[in-house]
């Protein structure tokens, strides 16, 4: 049975001061007692500021003064939770990495039994929520629809797994050979390997702030998991654009066999009404070809998945 010697706790963090000493002190204490309890010997919480403009910075470098087992990414900009996330894992030195949320809804409690399945060799242990009773109904709908959407598409996903989990130094490794621009690391790691440990636990409430992943930002990571690891939407674009093509086939017929049956046509609907379908369909085609376009310019541009303004290490 392999046993980890040392363990990196990766936390990205955005605009968090009203919450992230809490946070220190509460992985600090369930990381001393997993060295107790012989889990690890060593640890390190790597802090990732993700651009942060309020006053996060100061309270990792006070937290970094006093504790010889954190360190500090400092991010020229905010690259979003999964450049910081890759950010982490590059930076991190242990021989598994856990990756997990600054609000701490994740708990990391369950980090103990993480490490228990690493110890029956699984190289990924995904944490994955019981149930989303903490969440309001607008976001229950949207993840569940969501998850069911990526199935369709042919995404590999699991259900309500997020970005909550221990990953060991030789997957890392893989990882961090990738080149893609365009991440959504969930599906990316299941990707690389497809037998993986479960822990489920409930998730907590958000002790203090507010989430910063704003609408905006969850409809762009959406998008990021659809049409990185799927073409399908293309394909059925295809597919609308096939049948519409036999739509109007049949249409000209009967457009041929009215006119020399003497029939009388109404002009204006039928004018008019398919120009509006088939300029929704034609516009919204391009749309799906533009989001695949404009990633292909991304992945082009070869530009650095994040940035290091200064690393705070002992």
């Amino acid at each position: 049975m392999r046993k980890i010697n040392h363990i990196s706790i990766v936390v990205p963090c955005f605009n968090e001061q009203e919450l992230i000493e809490t946070t220190h002190q509460h992985l600090t204490g369930i990381m001393q007692a997993l060295i107790i309890a012989a889990k690890c010997a060593t640890y390190e919480i790597l802090y990732v500021n993700d651009g942060s403009s309020d006053g996060t910075q100061k309270i990792l470098e006070n937290i970094f003064s006093r504790d010889t087992h954190a360190r500090v990414l400092v991010l020229r900009r905010n690259f979003g939770l999964q450049g910081a996330i890759c950010a982490g894992l590059a930076f991190a030195k242990g021989d598994a990495v856990v990756t997990i949320d600054a609000d701490l809804q994740d708990p990391p409690e369950v980090i103990g039994e993480m490490i228990d399945l690493y110890e029956l060799d699984y190289d990924l242990v995904l944490g994955i929520r019981q149930d989303r009773q903490t969440d309001t109904f607008f976001k229950r709908f949207t993840a569940e629809s969501y998850y069911s959407l990526l199935k369709v598409l042919g995404v590999e996903i699991v259900h309500n797994h997020g970005d909550f989990r221990l990953m060991a130094r030789a997957l890392i490794d893989e990882f961090n050979d990738l080149t893609e621009r365009n991440r959504f690391i969930r599906a990316m790691v299941l990707s690389l390997d497809n037998q993986y440990g479960k822990v489920f636990y409930k998730r907590q409430p958000r002790l203090q702030g507010s989430t910063k992943f704003n609408l905006g930002k969850m409809l762009s990571f959406s998008l990021d998991g659809i049409l990185s690891f799927s073409f399908m939407p293309l394909r059925l674009v295809s597919i609308i654009g096939l049948l519409f093509c036999l739509l109007a086939i049949f249409g000209g017929v009967y457009i041929f066999y009215a006119k020399t049956a003497g029939h009388v046509l109404p002009g204006w609907t039928s004018t008019v009404l398919p120009m509006f379908i088939f300029s929704g369909v034609q516009l919204l085609s391009l749309g799906i070809i533009g989001e695949y376009v404009g990633r292909l310019y991304v992945e082009v541009k070869k530009r650095p998945l994040f940035s290091i303004r200064k690393e705070l290490t002992h």
